[in-house]
């Protein structure tokens, strides 16, 4: 069975007539009927003409306007069925729509030895751009690295970053409480936020939880997703943030402040940290906006004074694959105390000689339309959308997903590069309409052809 029985609209309507003659008639007046219903394969097709005099030939045609799928010539007789099963499923409205950027120049690693290197391209940034259902995506998430807020600080505005963030989204606080040996996170409230596109969102942290130190989480939600009070008991963070102790170490500088990215060669790079409020206890964190530590556990340091320790940097953040890493490292001080946890510094990764800096990934920000409206037969054949974003190039290439259930089934829109932030792309109508099946039963008579059609109000 492809699809379920449908509701019926009866239309009757003259055809378009042969070629030096003129409908003068109408299909009323034969009073013919036409009905469908589900079978084993695709449709049977059921028409009844109470009276075939003066009918000498007659058609059956299946629709998705404005595309012809289906027409055969069928008895004229007073009752007759057909058959209609068609080679492939024949269009449904789609649920949902996702672009995503096929970036030529990303690096894919193989995962199996031996490895000649790297293979080149890859689908990125996935974002839904278009739901027909009234049910919520599921996708808004926030995944960035950890946030730090400081002890009776005055900031309480911090940017979270994700994907799939809708302007009417939801973020939850949760609060960390490891008062037990198995801790666990407590549902404190919803917070006020202010979404600057699909990837970044201004949240409000309200004052009063920066009179003590803390360990907390964000989380994301699509706002027509409800939970109840035994979800919200088992949430986990999606980004964490950090009321830092107002007597947590400072750094004040680092040396060097650039590394090459091939100064480690397999061995860790020794680096030194100077600042204030260091302890016997320091803990040196290192990673990337991509590669962080998250709970901000950290690596030993050597203690030389309140105001020095040397550290060292893994090696494996100063490079990806064969290519020289393209973000900056990001060192934290911090203790076994969690809640004592310095203002990050940046140490710059530069390329060895005849070493590529890594391609950063393409990302989409925002689009628009947006959301991107159903069109429909009478739509013009392409929406034209405008994508901003970052790391775009000119060999990228916008892409759309069709199907939620296999987001691998990606399909290349045409394509413009205005600028490394800003993409302009063609959207078939086929990908995003409306689709509505038709069936149609035409009869030909001396004064013309005309035609009764019922529509499918469920596909």
């Amino acid at each position: 069975m492809l699809r379920r029985s449908s509701w019926l609209i009866l239309v009757l309507t003259a055809a378009y007539p042969l070629a030096g003659q003129t409908a003068v008639n109408s299909c009323a007046k034969l009073n013919p009927k036409l009905t469908f219903a589900d079978a084993t394969d695709g449709m049977n097709v059921t028409y009844h003409v109470p009276d075939t005099h003066g009918i000498s030939a007659a058609w059956i045609e299946v629709w998705d306007r404005p595309k012809r799928l289906f027409r055969t010539a069928v008895p004229v007789k007073t009752d007759g069925q057909i058959p209609w099963n068609p080679d492939y499923p024949y269009p449904t409205t789609p649920e949902m729509l996702s672009l995503a950027i096929y970036d030529a120049e990303l690096p894919e690693f193989c995962i199996d030895n031996p490895c000649s290197g790297p293979s080149f391209g890859s689908n990125v940034s996935s974002v839904v751009v278009g739901n027909t259902t009234s049910e919520s995506t599921g996708n808004a998430e926030l995944e960035g690295p950890p946030i730090r807020l400081q002890e009776g600080g005055d900031v309480t505005d911090v940017i979270a970053t994700g994907r799939d963030l809708p302007p009417d989204m939801k973020v939850i606080l949760v609060e960390k409480d490891d008062t037990t040996e198995n801790y666990r996170w407590i549902f404190r409230e919803y917070l006020n936020i202010e979404v600057i596109d699909l990837r970044h969102i201004k949240v409000t942290v309200p004052f009063g939880y920066l009179v003590r130190p803390g360990v907390y989480g964000l989380v994301g939600q699509d706002a027509s997703f409800e939970m109840d009070a035994n979800a919200l008991s088992k949430l986990t963070p999606q980004q964490e943030l950090y009321v830092a102790s107002k007597d947590s170490p400072v750094i004040s500088s680092v040396e060097p402040s650039s590394v090459r990215s091939d100064a480690a060669k397999r061995d860790d790079v020794e680096v030194t940290l100077r600042g204030r409020g260091f302890t016997k206890e320091s803990l040196a964190v290192f990673g990337t906006a991509s590669k962080v530590q998250m709970g901000l556990g950290g690596g030993d340091a050597d203690f030389v004074s309140s105001q020095e320790i040397h550290a060292k940097i893994p090696y494996y953040l100063l490079t990806v694959g064969p290519f020289a890493s393209n973000e900056p490292i990001r060192g934290w001080v911090t203790d076994d105390n969690t809640l004592k946890i310095s203002e990050p510094v940046e140490i710059q990764v530069l390329p060895a000689p005849a070493q590529k800096v890594a391609p950063r990934a393409a990302a989409i920000n925002s689009v628009s339309p947006f959301p991107i409206p159903l069109m429909d037969a009478h739509s013009p054949k392409y929406q034209i959308v405008e994508i901003e974003g970052e790391n775009f190039r000119p060999d990228d290439r916008v892409e759309a997903v069709l199907d939620p259930d296999h987001p691998g089934e990606y399909s290349p829109l045409k394509t413009e590069f205005i600028s490394e932030v800003k993409l302009r792309a063609w959207l078939p109508r086929e990908f995003w309409r409306k689709h509505q099946l038709s069936y149609r039963l035409l009869l030909k008579t001396a004064a013309g052809v005309c035609a009764t059609e019922v529509f499918d109000e469920v596909n």
